[in-house]
């Protein structure tokens, strides 16, 4: 019996064991049905001081007690005023602690709120938890009591959608970001969100893990299906402003940067037109040469003779064009210009040494003004206009709100630039520089605290990545420090600075795609400095400033032993680095002027002298050096003269003007040095029976008046820059206007004077530079030169040869329509990094600059005079409730911040309104309270609720989405001084003192808001044009705001003042080219009588201004105010290559040779002295100057030497009269004879009848003359 019982009392307990498994299995086994919990009040926390963990319980839900119920409608709404919940008072205290935290910032937007609260009070109170709950991890709490550690949370696509689309767009306007970068870390879609809200191991997460599975593990569980609100909600009380819902904002119109460009097969419509008419144009004029041709074969063939000319009697009436015995009948202005300019010249040779002294004595007195000489440098005062719009909003930006801050700038890279920035050697780095640029300090003390920006206490503005470690190497732990930087850089509010601003990664980090943040490749470390209009302020600035710069170039040059920098790259800035660095652009620059001028000077010298190596001799007697050297001393002259008398006037001489003035007074001088002396020249050797003085009269007499043209039509064409309001220009114009007019004075006498004392000294055999040395030396032979001979010989007769007139034509027509088609082409701008030395630092950094950085300059746009205490003031300026204006200033800049392609603004707007009205929100217990005692006081933001009420918590009516219950009047400014009184913290962001500050400027008897200003940001400005069509559309967006309310809105950003320049510099540069060649064409006229020459020579030189502005395309000089007065010296210098001629056309003074020799001679010391400025250490140099006068002496040369002698001679219909009309001016008979020798006709063809009869009379009539006069030999001609 023993053995059969005890197997019995193993078999029940077995059994009995089994049983008691099971039911522990099941114990364990939760329940996911309706009307249970799965975790219910708190059991304590997984460490000593930490958050209370909820304790595991899957029973039913209860019937709250009525201090709950009432606790849990308060909080979580009417959909608990009768069901059970599973949650306990302590648990819904909680929750509204922490819903508070957030409230400031998600109850702008009342969907979105009442989603996050549904959200929460679902997680923690829903009767029916257990069936979208599972607890996936428990633990013991510090009094050992079991507590929930991990969860999963089931949640239906259809409402976490909902829920993310009702907040994915809500604006946190203190720091210009979203609310989605704080509740849910930047994420992109609702799965992102939840499982940021999820996390328990960043600072304000959650207290433990919540995992958000999009499948279900457990078919017992339903995903949650809550009611999600939409933004644009059709019950008013969800419904969510303009500037947090796209769907309920106006639709803006159309811009016209969104309509697309016209094109026609890849080509704009403007191209393909004027190629199209071009090219159908030359092919009918084709087409007619080709019949007319085949008409006349017909003709000849049938022995038909045309009483009309021929083509060749076409060519010879051509050759009339320089022929210097071809006269038409006197123009009476030039006659009394050329009686004029003899006897000054006749004068000034007889009494060369007064006139000389006379003339310098002058020069000396007008220099004296030199003693107030000033250099303007400040480029507002440069570029702007004390009266322009940008400087009047400047003024009153600066003077409301204070000047936009400083800013001193490091960016640091790896020098290959290809690594990642963030590593922990790289930070360590970086602390030490952080370090050491805030323990800089200067001779006199001055520190960064010093002249830092600190609007919230004594914390300087220092936007660092270290800022997420608070500046602080202790802080930085190497086991932790990549999580920490991925979390604070995913979201910064949780990792604030010292100063307490978050830090975006944007603004810190660069060269990283995305959210990537880990392989940024750049650091950027920005340290905001007090600005001021208090000049003493500044300059205490600057003193730093210029510490921190010579610190930074040890440091980047690893000249700093603590910190190895030999593998980084490190560019840098500070607020007065381009000044200083255009000042050394500047000195070295000098260099490169005086350079040309030697190269130009000794040019000169060897071109109007005489050199033969058979006799050594007569070349030291007829070199000029000493005449070339006399040419480019009245240069100075003049120049130094304009100088004084302008800085004697109060005018600063600037950059450009120390620059340019020297080499355009030369370039636009140098032409009358040579046609002067190659005049005299020339008549010493066909008249040499004349006196110096006679000789020196008459060459004036000849070349006076067309010197006085090209001076006369280049001063006008100068004086017109002073219309232009850019002081940079006008002055410019002022000075070369005067320059060149004085140095046409001292031309047509002090030069005159040296020529004639020259000649003297060459006719006593003195040595040149040396007189008191007197040698004997046989004459020179007098020989034609190659270039003139080229002329005569080859040029000429081509040139004039009807066929090559067709081509030379439809050639330039080619090269117009080019230009023409290339004209819209040339970009806007000056790209300050042209305006440095090559070598200086701050081109690295305005290349990292736009490499690295990704936000753009702060625009403000300032509301003047709009009465906010006032509803409908208050309703144009809001944004964030349902009563604002659809085009107040909030909501339109929301719109165009969606469209950046053609706004360039890119994020929210900082609405001091709307903030300071959700501050005032009752719901949001832990901003505007007054204290119970005190009610005329407010309670600080951490002050202890028991002493303090809330702000408008029994107002009638209450505050709402509406604006009823808003203050308006007295009240509203009452709080508005309160607000503005007190600093943001975490209980309450929405503070105003950090960011509204200095955006409000109250009037005088502080009842009204006189100015305020709203802040957003610009995108990325990476090159001159977003520069320009930033200010374009953000002074768009203004007068819409206007055109819709009626307020008056201007923008302001610290760039705008720089760029108004180039809104209207296209339409100034058309007006200003155009008047200056209509003046040129009615000089031309008036000292011509020509009216078809003067429309030719207008028309050259406006072929020639069009065939630069062309190239200009072509050789990557962009419009701005630099090339707009290179532009406006290229009709200056165009007439140079016009002017001459055309007097020849119509006077017929001096041989197609000579004019053409004189023109290419110029060409020649213009092309050596620009290709100097080819080696300048300055960029602008290289582009503005060196490329562009290549461009103008190119294109002005082709157009006078081989399009403008065309033109004329198709023109020139005038008969011949006899040479007795020309009076003293006439030609002798020795070169009447070699003339008419040589042939008059260019292409070799004998002379007619008539036309030597002519001639012969006139030699017949001018040799008593001649042989009263003296002997026909003896005289030394030129070369």
């Amino acid at each position: 019996m023993h053995k059969p019982m005890s197997r019995l009392l193993l078999l029940l307990a077995g059994m009995s064991l089994a049983l008691l498994a099971c039911r522990a299995e099941q114990a364990l086994m939760p329940v996911h049905k309706e009307g249970h919990c799965i975790m219910r009040q708190t059991c304590g926390s997984k460490k000593m001081f930490g958050k209370q963990l909820p304790c595991p319980d899957n029973g039913p839900a209860i019937e709250p007690d009525a201090e709950l119920r009432e606790l849990l409608v308060s909080t979580c709404g009417p959909a608990y005023k009768d069901s059970k919940a599973c949650c306990s008072q302590d648990q819904v205290e909680d929750l509204v602690a922490s819903t508070k935290m957030v409230s400031p910032m998600v109850s702008v937007c009342p969907a979105c709120w009442a989603n996050f609260v549904n959200f929460f009070c679902s997680f923690t109170c829903s009767p029916n938890q257990s069936t979208f709950l599972n607890v996936t991890k428990t633990g013991l709490s510090t009094s050992n009591k079991p507590i929930v550690t991990e969860v999963d949370f089931l949640v239906s696509e259809s409402y976490g959608s909902g829920f993310f689309d009702s907040c994915k767009d809500v604006k946190f306007a203190a720091t210009n970001g979203y609310v989605m970068d704080m509740i849910g870390g930047g994420a992109t879609n609702w799965t992102g969100m939840l499982k940021f809200m999820g996390r328990d191991d960043i600072p304000m997460g959650s207290p433990f893990k919540i995992n958000f599975p999009l499948e279900n593990p457990d078919k017992s569980l339903k995903p949650f299906e809550g009611i999600s609100r939409q933004c644009n909600d059709t019950d008013v009380q969800y419904r969510c402003a303009c500037v947090d819902c796209e769907a309920v904002c106006p639709v803006l119109p159309p811009t016209p940067g969104e309509q697309p460009p016209c094109r026609v097969f890849g080509f704009s419509c403007w191209s393909f037109s004027l190629t199209f008419i071009y090219t159908v144009t030359l092919g009918a004029a084709i087409g007619m040469f080709i019949l007319r041709r085949r008409i006349t074969a017909v003709k000849d063939l049938i022995g038909f003779e045309p009483v009309t000319r021929n083509e060749e009697d076409e060519d010879e009436n051509s050759q009339h064009l320089l022929d210097p015995d071809h006269y038409t009948s006197r123009y009476f202005v030039s006659a009394l210009l050329q009686e004029w300019f003899y006897h000054q010249g006749y004068i000034c040779a007889k009494h060369a040494w007064r006139t000389i002294s006379i003339c310098f004595g002058l020069v000396a007195f007008f220099s004296l003004g030199w003693s107030s000489f000033g250099v303007e440098t400040d480029p507002v005062k440069l570029w702007v206009a004390p009266d322009s719009i940008s400087a009047v909003h400047k003024a009153t930006f600066d003077q409301s709100f204070g000047p936009f801050y400083r800013t001193a700038q490091v960016i640091v890279s790896y020098k290959d630039g290809k690594g990642t920035i963030v590593d922990e050697q790289s930070f360590r780095r970086l602390f030490k520089i952080n370090d050491r640029i805030k323990s800089l300090e200067t001779k006199s003390g001055v520190t960064l605290s010093d002249i830092c920006l600190h609007p919230t206490g004594d914390d300087c503005v220092i936007q660092s990545p270290t800022g997420y470690w608070q500046d602080d190497i202790d802080n930085f732990d190497s086991d932790s420090w990549r999580s920490d930087f991925q979390m604070c850089a995913d979201n910064p509010v949780q990792c604030l600075p010292a100063f307490q601003q978050p830090l975006k990664p944007d603004i810190i980090l660069g060269g990283f795609d995305g959210a990537d943040y880990t392989h940024a490749k750049a650091f950027i470390i920005t340290y905001v400095i007090q600005n001021s209009v208090d000049k003493a302020i500044t300059d205490i600035a600057q003193e730093w400033e210029l510490a921190y710069l010579e610190f930074m170039d040890d440091l980047a040059n690893n000249r700093i032993p603590e910190i190895r920098t030999d593998d980084l790259r490190i560019s840098y800035s500070s607020e007065s680095s381009l000044e200083i660095e255009l000042n050394k652009s500047s000195n070295t620059d000098i260099r490169t002027v005086v350079l040309s001028y030697l190269v130009m000077f000794l040019y000169a010298s060897l071109a109007l002298g005489r050199f033969s190596l058979d006799s050594p001799r007569r070349m030291i007697i007829d070199s000029k050096f000493t005449l070339g050297m006399s040419g480019i001393f009245i240069v100075l002259a003049s120049i130094s003269t304009s100088v004084g008398i302008f800085s004697y006037l109060g005018y600063k001489i600037t950059l450009i003007i120390a620059e340019v003035i020297p080499f355009l007074v030369l370039a636009v001088g140098v032409d009358n040095i040579f046609i002067l002396c190659h005049e005299f020249e020339r008549r010493k050797m066909d008249h040499p029976e004349e006196s110096i003085e006679e000789c020196a009269g008459r060459t004036l007499g000849r070349m006076g008046p067309s010197i006085f043209l090209s001076a006369l039509s280049e001063t006008i064409a100068f004086a017109l820059g002073a219309m232009v309001t850019m002081p940079a220009v006008s002055v410019f114009a002022m000075y070369a206007a005067m320059a060149v007019w004085v140095d046409f004075l001292l031309q047509v006498t002090a030069f005159i004077s040296c020529i004639a004392l020259d000649a003297q000294r060459a006719e006593e055999d003195r040595v040149d530079c040396v007189p008191c040395i007197q040698i004997r030396a046989p004459q020179g032979n007098e020989t034609e030169g190659v270039l003139p001979a080229w002329v005569r010989k080859y040029y000429g007769p081509l040139i004039l040869n009807s066929s090559v007139k067709r081509i030379v034509i439809a050639a330039f027509l080619g090269l117009l329509t080019a230009g023409l088609c290339l004209m819209p082409s040339v970009e806007i701008g000056l790209d300050q990094r042209l305006a440095l030395p090559r070598d200086s630092y701050m081109v690295q950094f305005f290349n990292d600059l736009d490499g690295y950085f990704r936000v753009g300059p702060p625009v403000y746009f300032v509301v003047q005079d709009v009465d906010a205490t006032t509803r409908e003031g208050q309703q144009q300026l809001c944004g964030r409730f349902s009563t604002c204006s659809p085009a107040s200033i909030a909501n339109v800049l929301e719109q165009e911040r969606k469209r950046p392609n053609v706004s360039y603004i890119e994020q929210p707007a900082s609405v001091w309104i709307d903030d300071f009205f959700h501050w005032l929100n009752p719901q949001i217990e832990t901003c505007c309270r007054h204290r119970k005692k005190n009610p005329l006081q407010l309670c600080e933001p951490d002050e202890d609720e028991d002493n303090c009420d809330v702000c408008y918590a029994d107002k009638e009516p209450a505050w709402n989405i509406s604006m009823n219950g808003l203050p308006e009047g007295e009240e509203f400014m009452k709080y508005l001084g309160e607000w503005l009184k007190m600093s943001p913290a975490e209980m309450c962001p929405l503070a105003g003192k950090a960011a509204y500050a200095d955006a409000i400027k109250l009037n005088q008897a502080k009842d009204k808001i006189k100015l305020s200003h709203f802040r957003t940001y610009h995108t990325p400005m990476r090159n001159q044009h977003d520069f320009i069509a930033g200010y374009k559309s953000a002074h768009r967006i203004a007068e819409q705001v206007e055109k819709e309310t009626g307020a008056k809105v201007f923008p302001y950003s610290v760039f705008y003042i720089f760029f108004e320049q180039y809104i209207d510099i296209v339409p100034l540069t058309i007006r200003l080219l155009i008047v200056a060649m209509v003046s040129v064409g009615l000089v031309t006229a008036g000292v011509l009588g020509s009216l078809k020459v003067a429309l030719v020579v207008v028309g050259v030189v406006g072929m020639i201004m069009i065939d630069v502005v062309g190239s200009m395309a072509v050789m990557g000089v962009s419009l701005n105010a630099i090339s707009l007065v290179n532009l406006v010296i290229c009709v200056g210098i165009s007439v140079e290559f016009c002017s001459h001629i055309a007097r020849a056309t119509v006077e017929a003074e001096g041989t197609p040779d000579e004019r053409v020799f004189g023109a290419l001679v110029e060409v020649g010391s213009s092309f050596l002295g620009i290709f100097v400025l080819a080696f300048t250490r300055s960029k602008i140099f290289e582009v503005y100057y060196f490329r562009m006068y290549l461009a103008i002496v190119v294109m002005g040369a082709l157009h006078g030497l081989v399009l403008l002698p065309v033109l004329l001679s198709l023109i020139q219909t005038e008969q011949t009269i006899s040479l007795r009309s020309i009076g003293w001016a006439n030609t002798n008979p020795s070169s009447a004879r070699r003339r008419l020798r040589e042939g008059r006709l260019l292409q070799g063809t004998e002379s007619s009848d008539d036309e030597n009869d002519e001639v012969r009379d006139v030699v017949e009539q001018e040799l008593p003359r001649s042989q009263n006069g003296g002997p026909n030999s003896g005289g030394r001609g030129r070369r």
